[in-house]
């Protein structure tokens, strides 16, 4: 019988268990039709965030009605942790190639660039490959002023921009300024090393991320994250909001940890609204005026929520998709509504074993597009992370219901 995943896993312990059940969702095809997917059976997690009280705003509700997925890039290898964005006349996908999910060999994983024109979504190609002397991952992409920007981790973050999606800068490392702990707060850095998990632009123009560092309680104590708010004016040089303590991670709730992977949105009334994975329990929406609150916090029951994306549709909408481990021996996509009311919803994109890592982007029409990884059409042998791994991309059909 398969090794169960506990909701507890953090991302090396999620890689080093093995999981035979990823086959379990019955998919067997690249070009899925679902249609009201169901979450797994058994009980829902409970959510450990308090109950939100009354909304602070109208939001529509954005509600997945169906999906259509296709294979944009299978070759065999561990292709996972993808971006996506539109720039221009083309949509940009970037993502991990590599051996595996683990770290492996200095130099061996690759970050990989393929587009595919807006009007056709169904040829992709590749126009960009990059590496570093450090395992490079969880690579980003966005539009910076009409130039296509990456931006990938290898111990900091470096980016590299293009005008045309062909000829790209060299890799330089992104300036993000680190703000030392209040001395109240008795705290202090593990090192300097940032990591921006995802780079959004907000409305006002400027580029924004819920970035990360390591710090710990008091010398000698076990080690966390804390999560800073960044904003840029160019995308390349990011400056703190606040310092540690502050922040969306305020709004987790005694607790909880301060968090690591993170993502940001804006809500249909101007809230900052922040995805923040917390590994020991479910994942947290939290909502209010930034950079310094007051905050809520909303439950997800998505359990371990690996790299957490919001998304905000043209009709004012707002949709979270994470990894979710349930207590079934297998991870899956799911994208959930988002409201000041709650987190609800949840809809389950085909997907299984090593999984998730998605970002959205605005499809044609009202559509909206997921990119995401999964192993789920390989037979899962070897253990979670050692098995080659595809990337797909959603085609997500929405509803939008009135705010009550």
């Amino acid at each position: 019988m398969p090794a169960l995943l506990s909701p507890s896993l953090n991302r090396r312990d999620f890689i080093a268990q093995s999981t035979a059940g990823a086959l379990a969702l019955g998919l067997t095809g690249s070009g899925a039709s679902l249609a009201g997917a169901a979450a797994p059976k058994g009980p829902a997690p409970k959510a450990s965030a308090p109950k939100a009280p009354a909304p602070l705003g109208l939001w529509p509700r954005a509600i997945v009605d169906k999906c259509y997925i296709s294979n944009i890039w299978a070759d065999g290898s561990h292709n996972g942790f993808p971006g996506i964005a539109r720039v221009g006349d083309y949509y940009y996908v970037t993502f991990r190639h590599a051996a595996t999910h683990a770290q492996g060999p200095a130099g061996s994983a690759k970050i990989f660039v393929i587009r595919s024109a807006a009007t056709d979504l169904k040829k992709w190609a590749k126009v960009a490959e990059f590496t570093h002397e450090h395992d490079a991952r969880d690579p980003l992409v966005f539009n910076n002023n009409g130039k296509v920007q990456v931006v990938f981790h290898s111990k900091e973050d470096y980016y590299t921009q293009s005008a045309d999606g062909l000829t790209w800068s060299p890799p330089q490392e992104l300036e993000t300024e680190i703000p030392e702990p209040n001395a109240e707060l008795k705290k202090i850095l593990t090192s300097n090393r940032r990591w921006l998990f995802r780079i959004r632009r907000g409305p006002d123009g400027a580029f924004y991320s819920l970035g990360r560092c390591g710090i710990v309680p008091q010398q000698g104590a076990p080690g966390t994250f804390g999560l800073i708010l960044f904003r840029s004016e160019d995308g390349v040089k990011f400056k703190a909001m606040h310092t540690y303590g502050g922040g969306p991670s305020a709004g987790m709730g005694a607790g909880r940890g301060t968090g690591h992977e993170a993502d940001v949105a804006w809500g249909a009334d101007g809230s900052l609204v922040c995805a923040i994975r917390d590994s020991r329990r479910d994942g947290v929406v939290v909502i209010g005026p930034a950079p310094h609150g007051p905050w809520r916090a909303l439950g997800t029951g998505t359990m371990t929520f690996g790299g957490p994306a919001l998304h905000r549709t043209k009709k004012g909408g707002m949709l979270v998709a994470a990894r979710h481990v349930s207590q079934q021996p297998y991870a899956l996509v799911r994208v959930s509504t988002v409201t000041p009311a709650g987190v609800d919803n949840p809809f389950i994109v085909p997907s299984g074993g090593d999984c998730a890592y998605q970002s959205f982007a605005d499809g044609p029409g009202d559509s909206v597009l997921l990119a995401y990884y999964s192993s789920h059409e390989h037979p899962q042998l070897k253990g979670v992370g050692m098995n080659p791994a595809n990337i797909y991309l959603a085609h997500l059909t929405l509803r939008h219901e009135a705010a009550t």
